[in-house]
């Protein structure tokens, strides 16, 4: 009677495979070389994966069948865009099924600003059918955002740094007076990667000139404000559903405040403190994701005080962190073992 029990818990411990399906978007000269590089780690695996662009991405019903067409993304990362002198060829239809089939969007961008509606449109539609999305729309929506960002982290009671909204174009003074923090301070867009739209501000004078700079160009547009936090370095985690499988610390780029890979960091492998580790992993929650990159400047008492949470990023670059850690295995390989969790996929993970 032992054996049947036996054989019960290996099929249950036994990993279920899965399929890939990489949606990205990037301009020729930015080509997505994470997309790139998860589709090489993929297919060393033995999942299989298809990484196609968004600009011209249908899906298509066959026999009963639903299949994704795209147009095809070059190995490197290029994206092949649409060219009136020649025709483009959609790579061979690729079907999807909610039951074995993962949908990982990079580039998605915010509409309006770096996106198109339709690309969400297409997510939601995935997300309505059942499938596991890397990550929700509703997820990349507080990370694309650092206005909904901060109201994720207050509504949960992460420590951040002293932030308030600019609420229109002469609102400056009064958004530093409820700042109540020296001078320099920073500023930053409610949209905005890789460190474009953070600015350090020197003064309350330049403060007002760049505020109604930022609003003659877009009456629309969101500004925070806040307090900064002396460092030398700030912490990129990546936590997948539970785990984190990656850290790195970014020096802060010298001649710079900023501390991003993108704007010349050099980033080292890190060990989290407890207390980090685990507020990390809340974070992640906090906004609803299974692979996100989470950003936050440690305390000077890292074992005993909590540290300052920036962002969560939906859709980070896994590039730097991939080539920082290298001696520790690849953290791209880790992420996707990790998938294999059914526990992971919709319906199962998403909380808010």
């Amino acid at each position: 009677m032992e054996t049947p029990k036996f054989r019960e818990f290996i099929s249950e411990a036994k990993e279920e495979s899965y399929r890939l399906v990489i949606l990205s978007h990037d301009d020729a000269e930015d080509p997505n070389k994470t997309g790139d590089l998860i589709r090489e780690k993929a297919k060393k695996l033995g999942i299989e994966c298809i990484l196609g662009e968004f600009v011209g991405a249908y899906t298509s019903i066959k026999n009963d069948e639903l299949y994704i067409n795209t147009f095809p993304v070059e190995k490197g990362g290029a994206v092949a865009q649409p060219d009136p002198k020649k025709e483009m060829k959609y790579d061979k239809p690729f079907k999807l099924n909610p039951e074995n089939t993962i949908i990982m969007s990079r580039g998605l961008g915010t509409p309006g600003v770096s996106g198109n509606k339709s690309w969400y449109d297409m997510i939601k539609d995935f997300e309505h059918k059942g499938f596991t999305v890397i990550n929700t729309n509703k997820c990349h929506d507080i990370c694309s955002d650092k206005v909904m960002n901060q109201i994720v982290f207050d509504r949960h009671h992460f420590n951040t740094p002293k932030t308030v909204r600019v609420l229109h174009s002469e609102g400056s003074d009064k958004a530093l007076e409820e700042l109540d923090s020296e001078f320099p301070i920073i500023l930053k867009t409610g949209t905005g990667s890789r460190g474009v739209g953070v600015i350090l501000v020197e003064s309350a004078a330049s403060l007002q000139s760049i505020v109604q700079l930022l609003y003659r160009e877009n009456q629309f547009i969101d500004i925070i404000l806040q307090e900064q936090i002396e460092t030398d370095y700030d912490v990129r985690v990546i936590v997948c559903g539970d785990e984190v499988v990656g850290v790195m610390k970014r020096p802060i780029v010298k001649g710079d405040f900023r501390s991003n890979v993108s704007q010349g960091s050099d980033p080292v492998p890190h060990e989290l403190t407890a207390l980090e580790k685990e507020e990390s992993i809340a974070a992640a929650k906090a906004v609803g994701g299974i692979v996100v990159g989470v950003d936050f400047i440690p305390a000077k008492n890292r074992k005993k005080d909590r540290p300052y949470f920036i962002e969560v990023n939906s859709t980070p670059g896994l590039i730097g962190i991939e080539e920082a850690l290298k001696s520790e295995g690849s953290i791209v390989e880790k992420i996707l073992k990790k998938l294999h969790d059914r526990g992971l996929w919709a319906n199962a993970w998403q909380t808010i």
